[in-house]
């Protein structure tokens, strides 16, 4: 008797994978076009009068069928085997992608619960039902399309039913003072999304926020030098010894790291350090430091910091990531600002929150901003194995510290990064480097339109997630407030890139359905 052949179709596919023994049930019917018009009854009148009518969400329950038969070894899984695997296959907080392999689209659900999986699993044939949520009440194609901008122009269609969000990568070949795509038809335009501000003709554009530069640690220190030996930086949570250590490039070419740790000197701990000059002398300005902390590689003491310093070679201020458990990686964001005398007064502490442990390669976002007495520091986090275009920011959290004294205003001439480890204990948090930024900030004048975008700076537009960010990071706050985050229509659209020549673009979409 060939049971798969009378009562089986298909398998199930979340998050691109599937259990090959776990299988729909035949006579399943796939719901859509769910429109739900809400009514009004009024006395004198006939019928109903139509207040509103909107696509509503969906609970389905899937019939599913186990096949205890279909296993490598011939055997026969248990009770608890059966729904423990079912459980590791569908459990996320998250929404998933959910697809039926014959299927070439994908919603995207919620998995509820109960799964009441029998007792008695002796039998080849297991059934039970699966619940989802599709809040989301629509499909998407499997496919993914791109089309690229030619002459600040292009043509999208979507072959789907219903209107469908898209993500803009434009790449700046020229700098900008912002950043605008229209959507239209025939030559209309219906909508747009703009960052930054028009070019005015009785304005003159300047850049006044000049980056002294911006590295990325992609083949090695570059023109970084290692500092002096016997270099130490205190006894504090952003001290330790440098004397010997070296960085080394990561596998996959994204960080440096120490490859070897040196000695200590005069603290317990002890690691690599680099330096560069910044060729000028800074009073406003703001500094970008970014690590990456690798929960998954060890566990204990470990830490990465940036130092900057002023003209007389002395610290002015320290921000970074640190752990000082032995047994746990209890990860926290410092700060300090040291006077004059050398004394530090920490200005910021962010404590990681228990359920950001769990990120095996974190990626820490650090920015230390000077303007005038303001010190304002900034920080936030990302899950870069579910999110590698670091499009949602967590943990994002600010502070702004008040120099009422003058003690911090020294003039920035030098800055500084260091990774490091306890010398007590072989086990560490690995942290790496993974960039460093600093600019200069400059007085505002009325006569400027200030340029925001930059040769070489990466915009990413995701409509259907309200995100937008450049060079990785959130930039919401320079939204134009009159642009919207456009779907596209059903059929042919026409985009508009402005200003002309100054972005490559392109338009990644799926197709979409009711």
């Amino acid at each position: 008797m060939h049971i798969k052949e009378v009562f089986i179709i298909e398998t199930i596919i979340v998050n691109g994978k599937k259990l090959p023994w776990l299988e729909v049930e035949r006579g399943f019917n796939i719901p859509s076009f769910n429109f739900v018009t809400e009514r009004e009854k009024i006395n004198g009148r006939p019928g109903s009068v139509k207040k509103s009518r909107q696509l509503d969400e969906y609970e389905i329950e899937i019939p599913i069928l186990v096949r205890n038969d279909y296993l490598s070894d011939g055997g026969i899984k248990d009770h608890d085997e059966i729904s423990q695997e079912i459980i590791k296959f569908v459990n996320y907080d998250e929404p998933i992608t959910f697809r039926f392999s014959s299927q070439s689209w994908y919603w995207n659900v919620q998995i509820d619960g109960p799964i009441e999986i029998p007792l008695n699993t002796e039998g080849q044939i297991i059934q039970f039902t699966l619940k989802i949520i599709l809040t989301d009440p629509y499909k998407y194609s499997t496919n993914e399309y791109t089309n690229t901008a030619i002459s600040d122009e292009v043509a999208i269609v979507n072959k789907g039913t219903a209107d469908t969000p898209i993500v803009i990568e434009a790449r700046a070949i020229k700098d900008s003072t912002n950043f605008m795509i229209a959507k239209g038809k025939d030559g209309v335009a219906e909508d747009y999304f703009m960052i930054g501000k028009s070019e005015d003709a009785n304005k003159v554009n300047k850049d006044e926020e000049p980056i002294l530069f911006n590295d990325e640690f992609h083949t090695g220190i570059g023109n970084w030098a290692y500092v002096a030996a016997n270099t130490s930086f205190g006894n504090k949570l952003d001290g330790g010894d440098a004397n010997g250590g070296r960085f080394g490039v990561s596998e996959l070419k994204d960080s440096i790291y120490p490859s070897n740790y040196g000695t200590t000197i005069s603290t317990n701990w002890h690691g690599a350090a680099i330096y560069k000059s910044l060729g000028k002398s800074l009073g406003d300005l703001r500094v970008k430091f970014k690590v990456l902390v690798r929960h998954h590689a060890d566990t204990g003491p470990g830490k990465g910091f940036t130092y900057i310093l002023d003209e007389k070679n002395r610290t002015l201020f320290s921000i970074g990531y640190v752990n000082t458990s032995t047994s746990r990686n209890f990860g926290q964001i410092i700060a300090y600002a040291y006077n004059e005398h050398g004394e530090a007064q920490r200005i910021y502490t962010r404590e990681t929150p228990f359920k950001y442990l769990k990120i095996d390669n974190m990626h820490v976002f650090m920015t230390l901003e000077r303007k005038g007495n303001e010190i304002y520091i900034e920080t936030c986090k990302y899950d870069y194995a579910k999110d590698k275009g670091r499009r949602k920011p967590l943990d994002k959290h600010s502070r702004t510290y008040t120099d009422s004294g003058n003690f911090y205003q020294r003039k920035v001439r030098i800055s500084q990064m260091y990774v490091g480890k306890s010398a007590k204990y072989e086990k560490r948090l690995y942290v790496n480097i993974l960039g460093y930024s600093i600019q200069e900030l400059l007085p505002k004048q009325s006569d400027v339109t200030p340029i925001v975008i930059r040769t070489g700076d990466l915009i990413v537009i995701d409509t259907g997630q309200n995100l937008v960010t450049l060079n990785d990071e959130s930039v919401l706050k320079m939204k134009d407030f009159g642009s919207n985050y456009f779907n596209i229509d059903s059929g042919s659209s026409e985009l508009v890139i402005d200003p002309q020549g100054k972005f490559d673009t392109k338009i990644i979409w799926r197709d979409r359905f009711l």
